[in-house]
């Protein structure tokens, strides 16, 4: 599995926890987000409406030092 389809993933599995919200947001995460990169893969909120605790998830995700 590349970086990327390994995002993909992550990111569905963050949607599918927070289900309650994307449902009644009408919003799928991978609109939500941009990716960038194939092999070495960076996230990128790009929804200033996602609440603080999804952003969180994500965030902690791929920003690591």
């Amino acid at each position: 599995m590349k970086n990327k389809d390994f995002a993909i993933a992550y990111l569905k599995a963050v949607e599918k926890k927070h289900k309650n919200y994307f449902d009644s947001a009408k919003l799928s995460i991978i609109k939500c987000v941009e990716i960038k990169g194939e092999s070495l893969v960076s996230v990128h909120v790009i929804n200033d409406a996602i609440p603080t605790d999804i952003r969180y998830d994500i965030e902690e995700m791929f920003w690591r030092d």
